[in-house]
């Protein structure tokens, strides 16, 4: 079995991934917007840049990363966890709108060779069951930010205080970790210019890239980055829920996606990967529209497991086109690439939604979103994707 063939290394290596996506989830999707906000007195504003520069500074970062990483390997993620870990206990002792800003995007740097090192070591294009190990990966970030953004809410209740120190502390563990695994100083070929170069024009050149891997990748992470610095004070404000009710409206969605993403999986192949993209956007739009709308829990729970539903009908197909694109011969740098370029829309996103909820109103973020959802799923109901993808 597959699960038998994993060595420790390899187990090491996704409970890092999951460990950091958990906190980062917690931190930047759920905690810092109510921290600032309510804790510290601070606008809606602050947090949504700071949490913009975080995804920024990680976005930029990521091709930088991911060749560092072919090229030192597991030295470049010991030193992204220590600068993240200074970033978290600064922003604790020291939460200044400035502070908070500016070492968030110092996070946002440390972070991003993790997840470019973890699929490179834990699925190389070389091995049999590289798909099946991708799927193990991806389950480990969604699974943590997840489990993140959900835990985070029960933990609020208990206060700010209580909430920031188990954050670090799973920090703590994940660079522990990190520090004693074996297998972490198997050597590297040194890589040359040439190499990255190919990579980069490989990328550049082909259609199915420019013209639809990149508006899709940009498009929809905007649309979910639009929605960060609303959706706590959303749900208190206008559909009335707690924090513990919170935190099971998100576990409801993120479930769903979760428990949907293996036969998602296994529907993708037998059909046309437009549907799925198209159908899944279309659905994610339609769940937004419904839940700008909406008042009071009652609508709330059905509509958050539509919305998981629609997001794991998209990632299966989504996989299968960048597996499809990524240069073999250059994982890290490769798949650096892309996350460079998806990343933007997730930087920008938080900063723009704050700016548009405080223009329009906490609502205006969730129909901007459906708008940008609604014009991507029209854009692959109707381009010929199987003139670039041939099954």
């Amino acid at each position: 079995m597959l699960l038998d063939r994993i060595s420790i290394y390899n187990w090491a290596l996704l409970t890092i991934l999951f460990i950091t996506e958990f906190v980062r989830g917690a931190f930047y999707l759920s905690f810092l917007t109510l921290y600032a906000v309510k804790s510290l007195g601070l606008s809606l504003t602050v947090a949504g840049f700071a949490t913009s520069v975080h995804y920024f500074m990680e976005t930029v970062s990521k091709t930088a990363a991911g060749w560092q990483f072919d090229r030192l390997g597991w030295r470049v993620l010991r030193a992204g966890l220590f600068t993240c870990l200074f970033s978290l206990l600064v922003m604790k002792w020291w939460p200044q709108p400035l502070v908070l800003i500016v070492f968030s995007a110092l996070f946002g740097l440390g972070v991003s060779p993790i997840w470019l090192g973890v699929m490179s070591e834990v699925a190389p294009v070389d091995l049999p069951t590289r798909s099946q190990r991708i799927g193990m990966v991806f389950a480990a970030w969604l699974a943590g930010g997840g489990a993140g953004l959900v835990t985070i809410n029960f933990l609020l209740q208990w206060g700010y205080e209580l909430a920031f120190t188990v954050i670090i502390s799973l920090w703590l563990i994940s660079l522990g970790l990190a520090w004693l695994i074996p297998g972490a100083e198997r050597r590297r070929k040194p890589l040359n210019d040439q190499g990255f170069l190919f990579a980069l024009r490989r990328l550049t050149i082909n259609p199915a890239v420019t013209r639809i891997l990149l508006p899709g990748m940009f498009l929809q992470t905007l649309a979910a980055g639009l929605l960060l610095p609303i959706l706590p004070l959303f749900a208190q404000n206008q559909l009335g829920l707690t924090h513990n009710q919170y935190g099971f409206l998100l576990l409801s969605g993120g479930g769903a996606a979760v428990l949907s993403l293996i036969p998602m999986g296994m529907l993708v192949g037998r059909m046309p990967l437009k549907t799925p993209l198209a159908l899944g956007f279309g659905l994610s739009a339609l769940s937004l529209a419904l839940f700008s709308t909406s008042h009071g829990p009652a609508a709330a729970f059905p509509l958050a497991v539509l919305l998981g539903l629609s997001y794991a009908a998209v990632l299966p197909a989504w996989n299968t086109l960048l597996a499809r694109i990524i240069p073999p011969e250059r994982q890290a740098t490769g798949w650096g690439v892309f996350a460079t370029v998806e990343g933007f829309g997730a930087a920008l996103g938080p900063a723009l939604g704050s700016l548009v909820a405080r223009a329009g109103g906490i609502t205006a973020p969730l129909v901007l979103a459906t708008v940008v959802l609604l014009s991507v799923a029209v854009f692959y109901t109707f381009y010929p994707l199987e003139k670039f993808f041939v099954k």
